[in-house]
């Protein structure tokens, strides 16, 4: 059991981080490839990654690079790998994992090296030889652009919506609301945030706050970094549904953006951009609940919204597709 020790100037600093973070997903997707724990959730994706690194010659490097720093029999990765830059993008967080100073990469290879070992290569990081943190990178960008940037979009989308639902709780009660929410993945009992971890330990913010970071590839219980004295963030499972990318490819035949055409469902593509529920989206749009459900679910079936349930609501948000879409609507109209 994890328990997370808040203060009142802790709960005023907690945010939830304003995207997917690349180095997060990278280590915890490697986790759902080379684990079985979200075999079922992650079937389709799972065997779509092994197919396409073995056609692009990135098997190799996964297994000897990236495979040993992510032991699939425990729980445990170096922190260095889960730098905060992460959530500024793929190459500024790889930039600051290679920045790791050598005495923290140090200490936290032995680590490595007492719970699971550690790879002979990654000695090398320690000892700042050039050709190990070239493996690292190439390493870091090649799984990347293979296991998660085809689905990258859709894995944002769903972020987004996660974030919205998180964002209306925060706007009902504050953090204390907004962590309460959480439930069953962590427990709110103020002034306690616990949840399920392997290792029984209390953690004591003391003013830090934390960071929470919406993540498609976590599965089951949050992750926190290993050391406490870091500043904390905890990486929480979203709501997933199957991104497009792991299932069938976006329609290009133009009919579904065809029946998007009509005033109604425009109006309602538009007011997802910042969410609306379908009651909202009824009282905005004067029509029935049921008539914007229809709405909902052709926008949904297109790649244009997302839509997820809370308590008794379903929450709409716009996706990236959505965005373009109307971007180029607005870009296209005359002056």
């Amino acid at each position: 059991m994890l328990r997370i020790h808040f203060t009142s100037e802790d709960l005023a600093r907690t945010r939830i981080a304003t995207t997917a973070d690349p180095l997060w997903e990278i280590a915890l997707s490697m986790y759902r490839l080379m684990g079985r724990r979200g075999g079922s959730a992650f079937a389709v994706w799972r065997s779509r990654t092994r197919h396409d690194l073995a056609r692009t010659g990135g098997t190799a490097a996964v297994r000897r690079v990236l495979a040993p720093l992510f032991p699939s029999t425990s729980s445990y990765f170096p922190d260095f790998l889960t730098p905060p830059d992460g959530v500024l993008g793929l190459d500024a967080g790889v930039d600051a994992v290679l920045s790791t100073p050598r005495r923290l990469l140090r200490r936290e290879l032995d680590k490595l090296a007492g719970r699971t070992g550690t790879p002979s290569w990654a000695w090398g990081l320690a000892d700042g030889r050039r050709d190990a943190f070239h493996d690292l990178r190439h390493g870091l960008h090649t799984y990347f652009d293979t296991a998660i940037a085809p689905y990258w979009p859709d894995i944002h989308s769903m972020v987004d919506a996660d974030r919205a639902v998180r964002g209306r709780a925060f706007l009902d009660g504050g953090a204390g609301g907004m962590l309460a929410g959480f439930r069953p993945i962590m427990r709110w009992e103020p002034p306690v945030l616990s949840m399920d971890h392997p290792v029984d330990r209390d953690v004591h913010l003391g003013g830090r706050g934390v960071v929470l970071i919406p993540s498609y590839f976590c599965w089951g219980a949050p992750v926190p970094l290993a050391d406490p004295e870091l500043p904390q963030v905890l990486v929480y499972p979203i709501q997933r549904v199957q991104p497009s990318a792991a299932t069938k490819e976006l329609p290009t035949s133009g009919a579904p953006v065809a029946r998007l055409l009509g005033p109604t469902r425009a109006a309602i593509l538009r007011a997802t951009v910042d969410g609306a529920t379908t009651g909202e989206l009824a009282r905005r749009q004067r029509i029935h609940a049921s008539g914007v459900s229809q709405h909902t679910k052709v926008l949904r079936e297109a790649g244009l919204i997302v839509s997820r349930r809370t308590g008794a609501q379903v929450l709409h948000t716009i996706t990236p597709l959505g965005a373009a879409l109307l971007a180029g609507a607005t870009a296209g109209r005359p002056a």
